[in-house]
């Protein structure tokens, strides 16, 4: 066999490094690329989920409001009557004897506890508790003592004024009444029609107004 010469034989050798790099190429492809993947589109109106999920709030809770009450009664050595209104967080009270001896006090009415004063300095203090009020007053240096029960109509407190007189009434549970007319001197109240609420102070007609606990004295 002849000998091939040197050119022919150089480029059958370059033209198999050439065939064997392109057929490597294909084979392996770009590393880069398979490592890596491309982030996948989200599509347009897709929600994400939140990671933490939203708790709804819990509505505010207000306390109910405390319905109008009335407490009526005499105090434990039966010295003078008494009458409690309570209304929200406000409370009155009418304190007598019936004869000439009397105070009206204002107040609180807060978590069961009644504090109350008069324009004069006398003081009450009591426990609500179910239908019972327990406590304490000054009437004229005197502490007294009471345990009155909630009374419902026509029991109750009554006040009444006229251009000469405050009459106060305290209607018991047991339908007696007590109360002082004062016209500066003061005196055992007239007797109150507690149907209509009327009464007569020295000739005069008068209507008496059911305290209900929030008033100013």
């Amino acid at each position: 066999m002849g000998q091939r010469s040197p050119l022919v034989t150089l480029a059958a050798t370059a033209v198999g490094l050439v065939a064997f790099m392109v057929v490597n190429s294909t084979q392996t492809g770009n590393p880069t690329q398979a490592s890596n993947p491309a982030p996948t589109a989200t599509p347009v109106g897709t929600v994400t989920p939140s990671a933490t999920p939203l708790t709804p709030s819990k509505p505010a809770t207000t306390a109910p409001a405390k319905p109008p009450a009335v407490y009526a009664g005499r105090t434990n050595e039966r010295e003078a009557s008494l009458a409690i209104a309570t209304k929200g967080e406000r409370a009155a009270a009418y304190v007598c004897d019936g004869r000439s001896l009397e105070a009206w006090l204002t107040g609180t009415y807060r978590n069961g506890q009644l504090v109350l004063r008069s324009k004069t300095g006398e003081r009450l203090t009591a426990a609500v508790a179910g239908n019972t009020a327990t406590g304490t007053f000054t009437l004229s240096g005197r502490t007294l003592r009471f345990a009155i029960a909630k009374a419902g109509p026509p029991a109750g407190l009554y006040r009444a004024r006229n251009s000469t007189s405050t009459i106060g009434w305290i209607v018991l549970p047991d339908g007696k009444q007590v109360g002082v007319d004062n016209d500066g001197t003061p005196a055992p109240a007239p007797p109150l029609d507690t149907t209509t609420r009327a009464a007569t102070v020295n000739g005069v007609p008068v209507t008496a107004q059911a305290v209900s606990g929030d008033e100013a004295f």
